[in-house]
């Protein structure tokens, strides 16, 4: 749900209901609020919708707060951040972890908190099926989580690190640390 500052009056409350509240300050400035896990992609359609709008006069301060989640969902909206047009400032804070990693490196600028926990881990899930489909999804489920993360971390992660994840190894960073790979990244970006 997107509501105008200027025009909430009684409605003000309503926004908070959404899974991402996003509230529009005036007209090139909007504040998106993703602040519980990453859920079903469905809960991120408006969003989406948003991102694909906005052009480069807009600027959208994401305030990220999420213990991670679907990792389909942080995908699509990894995908809708790259083509997004809008300046993406984000804002971390508490925990960021998981699937929220990614869409870290999807702003255009990073804010980072004091005392930011950030976590990259390997993924986890679930399959179910008949012994041979189990095999052959979890075998294509590590194949592409491999290449994903080999792409999204790239400049972020050394390819050692990546294979370390990938092999369940946790990594928590905090503030100084993230700062420093994000400029880092910036710089091979460029």
């Amino acid at each position: 749900m997107i509501i105008e500052m200027p025009e909430m009056k009684n409605e003000h409350m309503k926004v908070w209901d959404s899974v991402v509240p996003v509230v529009k300050v005036h007209e090139k400035l909007y504040r998106v609020y993703m602040l519980d896990e990453i859920g079903v992609p469905a809960d991120y359609a408006e969003l989406i919708e948003l991102l694909q709008d906005l052009d480069e006069t807009v600027t959208i301060e994401w305030f990220l707060n999420s213990p991670g989640g679907v990792l389909n969902t942080a995908t699509m909206l990894l995908d809708a951040m790259i083509n997004c047009k809008a300046k993406l400032v984000g804002k971390l804070s508490g925990l960021v972890a998981s699937a929220a990693t990614m869409l870290t490196l999807g702003f255009d600028e990073v804010e980072v908190a004091p005392y930011i926990e950030f976590l990259i881990h390997n993924y986890s899930g679930s399959v179910s099926g008949k012994g041979s489909e189990i095999k052959s999804q979890q075998a294509f489920i590590e194949k592409e989580t491999s290449k994903l993360f080999k792409e999204v971390y790239k400049g972020f992660l050394t390819p050692a690190e990546i294979k370390k994840i990938m092999n369940d190894q946790d990594m928590w960073m905090g503030k100084e640390e993230v700062e420093k790979r994000l400029a880092k990244r910036k710089e091979l970006m460029v």
